[in-house]
């Protein structure tokens, strides 16, 4: 594979959402976002069927997956650092300078979020304290991963957030300047692949 903007959106994806099957020649993706896989399969060049499945949960979303096999792609994907286990082994990746805020925002797109809200808590305080509030997340199982993604964005953007753990899961948060600098890196110009939902949160 060539690398392009479509391309290490796709890694940013697989990274966090997708996975390398043990036979070493399937990918598979899955996602509660139709519109992720379509983007996904998409930036991929594929035709592959989605399928929709239920976890055992009814309170949770309906699920969707897709499986590629491509046994080229997936040792390109074993040549840049993923690995068919790779939640908690998983550290640096090989991932081109001019392609990275495009990785970034697929690993945002799988499984970080974009959050803001409106601050009321010192209203009481005086009626015009009110803030809008702006948090990105990206997060991993990985410490390793989490620290090389922080000292990435430092080198490309100038901008450190703030790395956390909680119930297994390792957080790089950035609050509303950071998070304004990251969204405007990632969002660099239009008909970019991304999920809709959370750019139009970014967006406003």
């Amino acid at each position: 594979p060539r690398w392009n903007k479509k391309l290490a959106y796709a890694v940013g994806l697989i990274t966090t959402d997708g996975s390398l099957s043990k036979d070493k020649r399937h990918i598979i993706f899955t996602s509660t976002d139709y519109q992720l896989i379509k983007s996904f399969l998409t930036c991929l060049g594929k035709s592959n069927s989605i399928r929709k499945y239920r976890h055992g949960s009814i309170r949770r979303k309906p699920a969707y997956h897709t499986q590629i096999s491509d046994v080229l792609l997936y040792r390109w994907l074993l040549k840049l650092g993923l690995t068919s286990n790779k939640s908690l082994t998983l550290s640096n990746l090989k991932i081109p300078n001019k392609y990275f805020a495009d990785f970034i925002r697929g690993h945002i797109d799988g499984d970080g979020s974009i959050i803001t809200y409106i601050d009321r808590y010192n209203t009481k305080i005086n009626s015009k304290y009110i803030y809008t509030r702006l948090f990105v997340y990206l997060i991993s199982a990985s410490k390793k991963h989490v620290i090389w993604l922080q000292n990435k964005i430092i080198k490309f953007v100038h901008i450190k957030g703030s790395i956390n753990f909680h119930s297994s899961i390792w957080t790089l948060k950035f609050s509303t300047k950071e998070a304004k600098i990251l969204l405007n890196w990632i969002y660099y110009e239009d008909n970019l692949p991304k999920l809709e939902r959370k750019f139009l949160i970014a967006k406003s």
